[in-house]
């Protein structure tokens, strides 16, 4: 499926490395889509190198060097500018307008953030973050990481000022 999207988008050009003058090789396409799949699923690349049969070196200096928040959110909005493209797209507008939704959807850590917060409701004795999540006729346009202690209501401004989609929710 992501090798499909990423013919019809283009949005693995999204994804440069850090140092752009002093790039020795291209990123590898594969190894840039195992490294989203193992930390979007929160499996990670340890596992992923085991399943794939790529690299576990290969795959951590891929995410160092390619995955960083900067290339996600160009990722994501190319992703959904050519997702607004589509005819379907507009199916979903209420009154001729698009309208927005967000939510946060808490997720446990592997490690400890700086965001992560003891939730004995959600994680039991473990840590977790929100994933807050700014949505647009059904396609995710924003988000952001907040603690689950951090009321949502209070982000919702910086998600719609913050989106950098073509996509404008009324």
């Amino acid at each position: 499926m992501l090798w499909f999207v990423a013919a019809n988008t283009g949005f693995l050009s999204a994804f440069t490395h850090v140092l752009d003058r002093y790039v020795k090789h291209e990123a590898d396409p594969r190894e840039i889509l195992a490294c989203a799949v193992a930390m979007g699923t929160n499996m990670g690349l340890w596992k992923m190198a085991d399943v794939s049969g790529l690299g576990h070196a290969s795959l951590m200096a891929t995410a160092r060097n390619y995955l960083r928040l900067e290339t996600l959110h160009a990722a994501n909005d190319t992703i959904s500018n050519a997702i607004a493209a589509l005819p379907a797209f507009h199916l979903f507008d209420i009154q001729d307008a698009i309208h927005s939704s967000s939510d946060g959807q808490r997720m446990e850590t592997q490690i400890n953030t700086i965001n992560a917060r003891h939730s004995p409701k959600y994680f039991g004795l473990q840590k977790g973050v929100s994933s807050y999540t700014l949505v647009a006729n059904h396609v995710p346009i924003n988000a952001k990481i907040i603690g689950t202690h951090e009321h949502e209501s209070h982000y919702v401004f910086d998600l719609l000022y913050n989106n950098t989609s073509d996509i404008r929710p009324e």
